[in-house]
């Protein structure tokens, strides 16, 4: 209101009025959501049968940052 229309209004002013037309609704947290049991991680038989991937992040001393994307065997833990 102070920018666009020019109004001086002290935001001790503008908060008692926000107050006073119950705009402070309490914001209700959100709910978990439940799950069922947790389900076993399958372990690979053979090569080549399941692949991870994933970004990793690090910075140098002169404050760049590096990403790189790494991907992942998960029977014998290579990356290509």
């Amino acid at each position: 209101m102070r920018n666009v229309k020019g109004y001086k209004f002290n935001h001790k002013r503008v908060y008692r009025i926000y107050r006073e037309l119950e705009l402070n609704l309490r914001i209700k947290p959100r709910r978990r959501i439940k799950r069922d049991k947790h389900e076993a991680l399958s372990v690979p038989s053979k090569i080549n049968q399941t692949w991870s991937m994933d970004f990793m992040s690090d910075s140098l001393t002169d404050d760049r940052s590096i990403r790189a994307f790494n991907v992942v065997d998960d029977y014998n833990l290579e990356g290509p």
